[in-house]
């Protein structure tokens, strides 16, 4: 497998101020958006190399069944008829007030929910505590070393061999300042670190403005600082989700760079939130795509699902291509309440809400061709 999330899927309610009604059933969870940025880029047949786990409550509605199932991707489904589905409400009010909270009780995902063929994944998508993420690492590492020794086929006695690549997205509760130690420790064990901004910041007891002239080159040393400690090896490239402003990677003793969003606020593109009302900016008409962003949520995790696929891309595409193809798996997220449509172009090809991702990808990674490092 190219891709296992072990992050859950959630029935969100999205409540948004009156005289707006909310919207009821929509699919969520950061893992159901980190193997939607995955799977956009696997067309079947290779759309069955992201894996993912799905518990299914007595109130799982038959339509979200059937979406996912048109995704064609290796969904667990784990049957739990004694309970409801994973929900949580999102509030939405003005000046950017966001509220989440869960309205039942979650289960959580670890290396012992894998099945044998998610178990062979190159590449794992984690979002959890510091303290988890280091003990789910080694019960993965320890489940397919145990494997290898029983295993009598050899391709796949080399595929559980071989190491995988840990893409740890930290819980936003738990970055503070007495997290860090912890933190530091797991970024001896992880491949990419990938906080937002004010996660990044929060972890280390600081607020970093990218708006003031002074935010770049205080998020760069901050970067540095974690990266590349004296004190300690680290191996984990840092991805920051800058939400409009884009992703800045920083590689240890490598390169340190930004790339913009696809839907940049500046330009033809308009930056619409649909909790401030259904007013419409000027389109952006490439490729027939919507031309706004509609609602935020499950970009950042849309991004890394999409930026594990291009960092394993058969031809070793660079860190910068891994991050557009992050990026455009941020913009489908962000282009509607919940999923976008999957479709047929008339020559037969896959499109999502209308548009070729691969022609999207092309034309994003033209527009930053020439930005410097």
């Amino acid at each position: 497998m190219d891709f296992v999330t072990l992050g859950m899927f959630i029935l969100d309610e999205i409540h948004y101020e009156p005289p707006r009604k909310p919207d009821l059933d929509v699919m969520g969870g950061a893992g159901m958006y980190a193997a939607l940025g995955a799977r956009l880029f696997r067309p079947p047949p290779s759309a069955s190399a992201i894996g993912w786990i799905l518990h299914e409550g007595h109130d799982f509605p038959l339509h979200i069944k059937s979406t996912i199932d048109t995704w064609k991707t290796t969904c667990e489904f784990i049957q739990t008829p004694a309970r409801e589905t994973t929900r949580a409400r999102n509030t939405y009010g003005s000046n950017g007030y966001r509220a989440f909270r869960y309205l039942n009780d979650k289960i959580r995902l670890d290396e012992n929910s894998l099945t044998l063929t998610q178990l062979s994944s190159s590449t794992y998508h984690l979002i959890c505590s510091a303290h988890r993420c280091r003990n789910i690492i080694d019960g993965i590492l320890t489940r397919r070393e145990a494997e290898v020794k029983r295993e009598t086929d050899l391709e796949r006695s080399y595929l559980l061999a071989r190491a995988p690549v840990f893409i740890w997205e930290p819980v936003p509760d738990l970055c503070k300042p007495s997290e860090l130690g912890d933190c530091l420790d797991v970024l001896r064990l992880v491949d990419v670190f990938s906080p937002n901004l004010e996660e990044f910041g929060s972890l280390l007891g600081l607020s970093i403005d990218l708006d003031q002239p002074s935010g770049w080159p205080e998020l760069r040393k901050r970067c540095e600082e974690l990266i590349e400690p004296t004190h300690s090896p680290c191996k984990a490239t840092a991805v920051i989700r800058l939400g409009e402003k884009g992703c800045y990677i920083a590689q240890p003793g490598r390169q340190y760079f930004r790339l913009p969003a696809y839907y940049e606020q500046q330009g033809p593109r308009t930056t619409i939130d649909s909790r401030a009302g259904d007013e419409r900016g000027p389109a952006d008409q490439s490729q027939g795509s919507i031309g706004r962003v509609v609602d935020p949520t499950g970009g950042g995790n849309a991004f890394l699902g999409g930026f594990a696929i291009g960092l394993r891309h058969p031809e070793q595409v660079s860190m910068r291509e891994a991050a557009a193809y992050g990026t455009i798996a941020a913009s489908f997220a962000i282009e509607q309440v919940g999923v976008p449509t999957l479709g047929l172009s008339q020559s037969g090809g896959e499109t999502w809400n209308g548009v070729s991702v691969e022609g999207r990808l092309r034309e994003y990674i033209r527009r930053i061709s020439d930005v410097e490092t």
